[in-house]
C-alpha cells in the first residue's frame, strides 16, 4: 500500500477542524479558512456561509476543499457498509444528485476499491460539472484531480484504459502536471511510476517531453521517479522511464541508486512471484548502469619517479615504443593487470588496444584505440632515436677534411655488430626467422602506411602471424590468413646457407643462425693467428665458440644481466 492510500485511510473520516487547520498550515500558500463553510479560499475570495458550489458557478481560482466523510445511502449505512458503492444505485443517485459538493465527492475519490478507482471517471466529470477548477485540491491529501486519475489505473484496483482518458481529459483542459501534493511532495509523474501505470507515464512524459523525469520527492529521500518505481518493484515504468532518459546513476539522500532500492528477494520469503519480480527490476536497472571505470589504485610511485628519471623522461613526453610507434608518455607505474613498472602511451595513431584503461581501471585517458601499456624497458626518448640515426654535423665535416688513407687492411679489433656482411643482406625470397622464433620467407622489402620507416613483409611457415600479407585494407603481399607478419630489419635475421626443416626446434633454429656465423668468425680468426697475434676480443671472452646448432647455451643469468625475452612487445 503506498504513502498516499496511508494518508487517505488516516484521515478519511477526519471532520475535526484541528486537521483542517494543519493541512491549510503545511500548504503554506496563501489561503485563509472558512470555519462557518469549512472552505479554503484565496486571500480575496469572500463566500457566504448559506452559499453552495452550483454547477453555474464560474471559479477561476484554485482553492482547497473541505475534508467531508463521504455520503452514504440508507441501504449501505443498515449493511454496515463503510465506503460508498458508486455502483449500488441509491448510492449512485446520491452522486448524481446536484446537492452532492465536490468536497463530498473528494471524499469518494479516496477510497482504494475497484468499485472506486474504476468509476474515477464518472466522478471526475460531476466535480467538473459542479464548477470545480481543473486544478483544485482535496482538502485532507491535497490531491488534485490529475494526481488521483494518475494512480486510479494501478493493477488490480483500477482501469488503466479509463485512467488514459481521464489523464488525457485533465491535460486537455490545462491540468498542471507539475502540481506537488503538499503531504507526499509527490507529482501525476511520481504517483504513475509508484503505481505501475505505464500508459499514464507515458502520457504524463509526452506532455513534459520528459523535461521532469528525474525530478525528485522528498517523500522518498529526494529520490528520483526511478528510485519511486523500484522502490515498488513497478518493472514496467523502470524500463519507460529508463527508455526516455531517466538516469540510473543519480542518488538520493542516502546515497542510494535506484537499483540500491529494490527490495532484497529474501524479504518475499512466502511468494514466489515477488521474489522474481525483484530479480527482474535489479537485472533492469543494473544492465541500465554504465560500465564503472575504477581510477589506477594509489601506489607508491617512488619507484617510478626513479625509473622516469634514470630514463630522462617525464610524463607528457614524447617517445617511441618499441622504437617504431611515436607517443606521448601519459602514465609510468604499477598495473592491476601485471607486475612490474608498465608505461601508458597515448599513441599518435590509432595503432593501440584500449583508452588507457585495462581491466576495468583506468590509468589514464585517450580516444580509443590510441592507448597502449607497454614495459618501461620498452620505451625510449625520441630525440635519443633520431640521433642514434643520425651522425652529428660535426662528425661528417670532419670526414671531409681527413686526408686520403689507406684504410683496405684496417680492420676493428672488436666486433661492433654495426656493419652487416654481404651474406647477411636481406633480400626478396631469403628464409629469415622473425623475433628469434618464427620462421618464413620474405616476400616484401619497403615503406608502409601504417608505420614509418622500412618494413619486412614475411609469410610464415606456420599460421601464427598477424594478417594475411595486408594492413588496414592495404596489400602489401599475398598469403593465407595468420602466415603474414612485418617488422623492423632489427627483428628479423637471415637463416644463410642452412635451410632448416619444419621440425626444428625454435631454439634450434634462432641458435643455428647465430652459431653458424660465429663458428666460421672462430676459424678466420684461428688462421690468422700465427701472421697477427692479437688478443681476444670481448665477445669471443663471452660467448662459447665451441657451441653447435641446437645446443643450449652454456651461459648464467645474474641480476642485472641485460636479457631479451622472446625479442617481442608486450603490448596491452
Amino acid at each position: 500500500m503506498g504513502t498516499v492510500d496511508l494518508v487517505s485511510q488516516s484521515f478519511d473520516s477526519v471532520n475535526d477542524t484541528s486537521m483542517i487547520s494543519m493541512i491549510s498550515v503545511k500548504s503554506q500558500h496563501s489561503f485563509h479558512f472558512c470555519w462557518k463553510c469549512k472552505m479554503t479560499l484565496g486571500e480575496t475570495d469572500i463566500l457566504d456561509p448559506g452559499l453552495s458550489i452550483h454547477p453555474s458557478t464560474n471559479l477561476t481560482r484554485t482553492m482547497i476543499h473541505p475534508c467531508v466523510d463521504p455520503p452514504l445511502c440508507d441501504n449501505c449505512t443498515r449493511l454496515e457498509l463503510s465506503f460508498f458503492d458508486p455502483l449500488c444505485p441509491d448510492c449512485r443517485n446520491i452522486l448524481l444528485n446536484p446537492s452532492t459538493t465536490v468536497p463530498q465527492i473528494f471524499a469518494i475519490m479516496r477510497q482504494w476499491t475497484p468499485q472506486t478507482q474504476q468509476s474515477l471517471e464518472l466522478l471526475v466529470d460531476e466535480i467538473l460539472k459542479r464548477g470545480a477548477n481543473i486544478n483544485d485540491r482535496d482538502g485532507l491529501t491535497d490531491m488534485t484531480l490529475l494526481h488521483y486519475a494518475s494512480k486510479s489505473g494501478a493493477a488490480g484496483i483500477g482501469d488503466p484504459d479509463s485512467a488514459v482518458r481521464i489523464v488525457t481529459m485533465l491535460l486537455d483542459a490545462g491540468a498542471d502536471v507539475n502540481i506537488r501534493c503538499r503531504w507526499t511532495n509527490m507529482t501525476a509523474l511520481h504517483y504513475a511510476a509508484y503505481f505501475d501505470v505505464v500508459p499514464v507515464l507515458k502520457m504524463l512524459l509526452k506532455a513534459t517531453k520528459a523535461l521532469d523525469i528525474d525530478s525528485t520527492c522528498s517523500e522518498f529521500e529526494h529520490g528520483t521517479a526511478l528510485h519511486i518505481a523500484a522502490s515498488n518493484l513497478a518493472h514496467e515504468a523502470c524500463k519507460v522511464l529508463l527508455q526516455n532518459g531517466a538516469n540510473p546513476t543519480l542518488k538520493d539522500d542516502l546515497g542510494r541508486m535506484p537499483v540500491e532500492c529494490v527490495p532484497e528477494p529474501s524479504t518475499f520469503q512466502e511468494d514466489h512471484n515477488m521474489q522474481m519480480l525483484a530479480v527482474k527490476v535489479k537485472k533492469t536497472l543494473s544492465e541500465a548502469m554504465p560500465p564503472v571505470l575504477k581510477q589506477a589504485p594509489s601506489y607508491d610511485l617512488v619507484h617510478s619517479k626513479v625509473t622516469l628519471q634514470a630514463l630522462g623522461l617525464t610524463i607528457g613526453e614524447k617517445i617511441l615504443v618499441g622504437g617504431v610507434k611515436g607517443g606521448t608518455l601519459r602514465y609510468c607505474g604499477p598495473t592491476e593487470f601485471a607486475s612490474g613498472v608498465w608505461a601508458g602511451v597515448e599513441l599518435d595513431e590509432p595503432a593501440g588496444k584500449n583508452n588507457g584503461s585495462v581491466g576495468g581501471v583506468c590509468y589514464f585517458n585517450c580516444p580509443n584505440n590510441y592507448g597502449v601499456f607497454a614495459p618501461i624497458s620498452k620505451i625510449s626518448k625520441m630525440d635519443i632515436i633520431r640521433r642514434s640515426r643520425t651522425p652529428p654535423a660535426s662528425h661528417r665535416l670532419s670526414m671531409r677534411e681527413m686526408p686520403n688513407v689507406d684504410v683496405s687492411k684496417v680492420t676493428a679489433k672488436i666486433d661492433t655488430g654495426l656493419s652487416r656482411h654481404s651474406s647477411e643482406i636481406v633480400e626478396v625470397n631469403d628464409r629469415v626467422v622473425v623475433a628469434g622464433q618464427r620462421k618464413g620467407t620474405v616476400k616484401f622489402i619497403g615503406k608502409t602506411h601504417f608505420a614509418p620507416g622500412v618494413w619486412y613483409g614475411v609469410e610464415l611457415d606456420r599460421p601464427v602471424g598477424k594478417n594475411d600479407g595486408s594492413v588496414n585494407d592495404v596489400r602489401y603481399f599475398d598469403c593465407r590468413p595468420k602466415h603474414g607478419v612485418f617488422a623492423p630489419l632489427t627483428r628479423i635475421q637471415k637463416l644463410g646457407d642452412k635451410m632448416f626443416s619444419s621440425s626444428e626446434s625454435l631454439d634450434t633454429i634462432s641458435w643455428g643462425a647465430v652459431s653458424e656465423r660465429v663458428d666460421r668468425k672462430s676459424m678466420s680468426l684461428h688462421s690468422n693467428r700465427s701472421q697477427t697475434p692479437t688478443r681476444p676480443s670481448p665477445k669471443q671472452q663471452s660467448l662459447n665458440l665451441t657451441r653447435t646448432p641446437g645446443q643450449g647455451p652454456g651461459q648464467i643469468l645474474e641480476p642485472g644481466v641485460m636479457v631479451l625475452c622472446n625479442n617481442e612487445l608486450e603490448l596491452y
